[in-house]
This record gives C-alpha cells, sequence and structure tokens, in this order.
C-alpha cells in the first residue's frame, strides 16, 4: 500500500521544490499567455512518501478579483488520490481566505487533465487559440506534442466557484 503525508509548502521544502520542477518539468518555470511563474517560490502543498516528494500544487492568489490561480498540479502517482487530495487542501485553503473562485490554465492535448477538473467541478471557460505558440517563445523547451500525439496549441481556462457550506 502506497502511503503518503500531506502538508503547506514551507522555505525548507523549497530547494526539493524546485529539484521536483526540474526533474519533471525541465526548469521550475510555468509559462501561459497572462503571465510566468516560478513554482518553487510559489505557495502550496506537497505530498510526499517517508523519501521524497510525490506530489505537489502551486498556486497564486490574485487579490484584487478574489480568484486564487492554481499554477501548477503533479502527481508521480496516478489514481491513488494524491492530485484529488492536493487540490481538496487548495480549495479548502482559498475558502478559509475568502477566495469565491478557483482557476487554471491547461493545454488542449492535456485530455486526462480536462477529465480530472470537471469531475472536481471545474468548468472550461475560454479556450485561448494558438497561445502556447506564443508561451514557446519565453520557453522554447514546450514540446510540439502531448505525450498522447495531440499537438500542443492552445490553452484552456478552466474555473469553479466555490461557496462556504
Amino acid at each position: 500500500m502506497i502511503t503518503f503525508h500531506m502538508e503547506r509548502i514551507t522555505e525548507e521544502h523549497r530547494k526539493e521544490i524546485e529539484d521536483f520542477f526540474k526533474a519533471y518539468w525541465g526548469d521550475d518555470r510555468m509559462v501561459y499567455s497572462h503571465g510566468e511563474y516560478i513554482c518553487s517560490e510559489l505557495e502550496g502543498f506537497i505530498a510526499h512518501d517517508r523519501e521524497s516528494i510525490v506530489g505537489a500544487v502551486t498556486y497564486y492568489d490574485h487579490n484584487r478579483t478574489g480568484t486564487r490561480e492554481i499554477i501548477s498540479l503533479d502527481s508521480l502517482i496516478e489514481r491513488k488520490g494524491v492530485g484529488g487530495q492536493l487540490m481538496e487542501l487548495v480549495e479548502n485553503d482559498a475558502l478559509s481566505n475568502d477566495f469565491q473562485e478557483l482557476c487554471l490554465v491547461t493545454t488542449n492535448d492535456n485530455v486526462h487533465a480536462l477529465s480530472f477538473y470537471q469531475k472536481r467541478g471545474y468548468r472550461l471557460v475560454e479556450i485561448k487559440h494558438n497561445a502556447v505558440d506564443q508561451c514557446r517563445k519565453k520557453k522554447p523547451a514546450i514540446p510540439l506534442t502531448g505525450t498522447n500525439g495531440i499537438e500542443i496549441r492552445d490553452e484552456w481556462l478552466m474555473k469553479k466557484t466555490i461557496v462556504k457550506k
């Protein structure tokens, strides 16, 4: 049985988070058409087993708009609840900090993510056609196709309204 522990990212985790993103994404920059983020510098949560990080979620708070943007979600253990539990932590924390909306961006090739987020109440609200071409100008390492052979072109903006129960 796989066991893991969830906790908030602290300063002590920063180097390990940076190494985690470099190992799985090439670097710890997340580039979108609307901005660029350094994941290891963001707030978030990690999942770890006894030896290393097995999942992470990072976010950026847009205080002016009352929106929390999920910048990255990664799980090295598929279909065991890591990603879902990390999302739950972000959402509960957002509610306790009076955020009314969560948003995130994924790309058109990531059909797994589209399903994952929709099951959790996120809705597709905008498609930015060919936005990834702009991102590649800042981060040329973004691949042309995803692991499933679909050309990576568009950004999909997804949102979820959250309310206290």
